[in-house]
């Protein structure tokens, strides 16, 4: 690390040195991340001046307000394209305000999804959650790319160089990486500041860099490029860069003062927090998340409620998104007491350890009455025998009855499930499908989802570094060299494509049976947002079953933007919303067409004769949920927008 002993504290107060805290993209847009504003706050402890500038979000508007017209390449123009460039801002629009319904919300969503996908040039991809060159896990890959002139990221630098560099006096520059989407940005920021100012000082940290130390300190050009590379918490790698004394890990409260928060993807301004740092469990053998904190320290609630108190006023901010590994019941508590007391109107999510208090429905109601809306539970599998060898120190006995006091006390969940453990059989698997197929009536309520994942060998989480007594065997790292995973055989487990077959599975469960698929967002801001603004009334739920009894009751058409070609042999139905393409048998031309204008599903169904009532029914319901039509009760307002052409 370089360092400088002449700036001690004193002098530093004295003497101030002007730091930019940057956050490169890419991140989810949709909320400001807490390490900049922690790092600003942290900084000004020690008399250190600092400005926060979020790059990630000026990048989203930036690809956006281009149109797909980014300097350096342009997109071949096509009638998806086309459409695509001139709803995409509108679709931010709406992303950005309070939705009427829940189907425009999808629509916009998958749009603007959609769009960035579209506009990207060779070798970039990018989304709502992922932005990624080549084969971002190999150095070499990456190199290539960003040494090329018309790299995406130097034309970002180009359009933003002030917001980028700060002011003159700036001479260190902090950037703070949560995923390994933002080290490209990161390198292209750190090159250009480089340029511009050769003696400047720059240090990358975060979780990322915590993970992945080692190896990006083996890359020389990677390490050459930052004047350090930063594991560990902000509060100790601070104190080499500045010259501190004495390291500060005491209560912070997060300045978002520098940050726009009206500029954020979201409908309401949502801000996270962090009241603990590190994991109060911190025994569960797949977790990596120690090798970012240093053992566990939680902030007193009374401190925790004076922030609050102090952002709601502050910055008008109504939510909150706790960041912690999870929050312990008596935090809880505390937590709702003193909003109580304190008359905060705060609506909040966190992530939650499946514990017996839960099973209660009074303490879940008290924590909904406090502003809990969702609460994340990583129940990861419903096999006992693999809970214990997972040490996750949790009773799948208390699953059901946690999920039924969350659901009477109208709090959303999201449950975390993972398949493939080490040493998992197919009847360990079976038996977290089973759990969540016999338990979607208290798993499948508004708002409420899971994801479900495959185990992932890490490097430094325990199954790593005792591989012999899980009876694994590891192999190369799994897709390069900055992959921190590692491909593996289970000797006395699933195999690898048994592991990724029973996470499709789960998937597919989710996407095709149940309603959160058409009614939750897929990112934790929105479900928290949209999952009060329900409780508000503000709007309802879409349609989620169309059974034959329904049928007299709803109407279809063609979701806006859809368009539908026919020729000789078969019909073309294309959706620029998400990219999707079906192709039908012409006979089904004329079931099709009575989906050109808003018509009741009784009188289309008695109007065709191609399909029996069953095959009518899944040949609607597979169009809804993949967002080929609207289904509304016949009661709602619609507007058909099916532009039909046929040859």
């Amino acid at each position: 690390m370089v360092q400088n002993p002449s700036l001690s504290h004193k002098v530093v107060g004295a003497s101030p040195i002007s730091v930019q805290i940057l956050f490169p993209p890419q991140f989810e847009p949709f909320e400001a991340y807490l390490s900049p504003a922690y790092l600003k706050a942290l900084l000004a402890h020690h008399d250190i001046r600092s400005k926060v500038y979020d790059a990630n979000i000026d990048f989203y508007d930036w690809v956006v307000s281009l149109h797909g017209r980014i300097p350096h390449w342009e997109v071949p123009a096509d009638p998806v394209l086309t459409y695509l460039r001139k709803n995409v801002l509108g679709a931010v629009e709406t992303i950005k305000s309070q939705p009427e319904d829940l189907i425009s919300y999808r629509q916009a969503i998958n749009t603007v999804e959609q769009y960035l996908n579209a506009v990207m040039p060779v070798d970039v991809r990018m989304g709502l959650t992922y932005l990624k060159v080549r084969n971002p896990h190999a150095s070499d890959e990456l190199k290539d790319y960003l040494d090329r002139p018309d790299n995406i990221y130097d034309a970002f630098i180009d359009a933003h160089r002030e917001r980028l560099l700060g002011d003159a006096s700036v001479d260190v520059y902090m950037l703070s990486l949560v995923v390994l989407d933002q080290l490209p940005a990161s390198i292209a920021i750190a090159r250009a500041v480089r340029r511009e100012k050769p003696k400047a000082r720059i240090y990358i940290g975060g979780p990322l860099v915590s993970r992945l130390s080692t190896q990006l300190r083996a890359i020389p050009w990677i390490a050459d490029t930052f004047t350090d590379i930063l594991a560990g918490e902000g509060y100790r790698a601070i104190t080499g860069i500045f010259g501190i004394d004495k390291p500060y890990s005491g209560h912070v409260t997060p300045d978002f003062a520098d940050l726009d928060l009206d500029r954020y993807w979201s409908c309401e301004r949502v801000l996270p927090y962090l009241v603990a740092h590190g994991c109060k469990w911190g025994k569960c053998t797949f977790c990596s998340h120690h090798l970012t904190y240093e053992g566990y320290r939680a902030s007193g609630m009374d401190a925790v409620l004076d922030d609050l108190e102090s952002l709601n006023k502050t910055h008008d901010a109504s939510y909150i998104s706790f960041c912690d590994e999870y929050l312990t019941p008596p935090q809880l508590l505390e937590l709702a007491s003193g909003a109580e007391a304190r008359q905060l109107d705060l609506k909040w999510s966190t992530f939650v350890r499946p514990e017996a208090p839960f099973r209660d429905s009074q303490f879940t109601d008290k924590l909904y009455q406090a502003g809990a809306r969702m609460l994340m539970f990583g129940l990861e599998s419903g096999s006992q025998r693999i809970l214990k060898e997972m040490r996750k120190g949790t009773r799948r006995e208390n699953f059901r009855p946690i999920l039924e006091a969350c659901k009477t006390s109208g709090i959303a969940v999201r449950y975390d499930f993972m398949v493939g453990f080490p040493g998992e059989t197919d009847a360990d698997a079976k038996m977290t499908f089973d759990f969540i197929r016999d338990n979607r009536d208290v798993i499948d309520t508004p708002f409420s989802s899971y994801a479900a994942g495959a185990f992932e060998l890490r490097s430094g989480i325990p199954v790593e570094l005792d591989a012999a007594h899980y009876d694994i065997r590891p192999y190369e790292r799994l897709r390069g060299d900055l992959d921190d995973q590692y491909e593996f055989e289970d000797m006395s487990g699933l195999s690898r494509d048994q592991r990724a077959a029973w996470r499709d599975r789960l998937v597919t469960f989710a996407k095709l049976e149940l309603d959160m698929e058409l009614v939750c967002p897929q990112n934790k801001t929105h479900q928290l947002l949209l999952k009060d603004l329900y409780d508000q009334g503000a709007f309802g739920l879409p349609v989620t079953r169309i059974d034959a009894d329904d049928l007299p009751a709803l109407t279809a058409f063609f979701a806006e933007g859809v368009n539908c070609r026919c020729n000789d042999d078969a019909v073309q139905v294309e959706n620029p919303s998400n990219g999707g393409a079906l192709e039908f048998d012409r006979s089904l031309l004329d079931t099709l067409m009575l989906l050109n204008s808003a018509t009741v599903l009784s009188e289309a169904f008695a109007k065709q004769s191609i399909l029996d009532c069953e095959a009518f029914l899944e040949f609607i319901g597979f169009l809804y949920r993949n967002d080929f039509i609207v289904v509304r009760y016949r009661r709602a307002e619609v507007r058909p927008s099916l532009e039909m052409a046929t040859a």
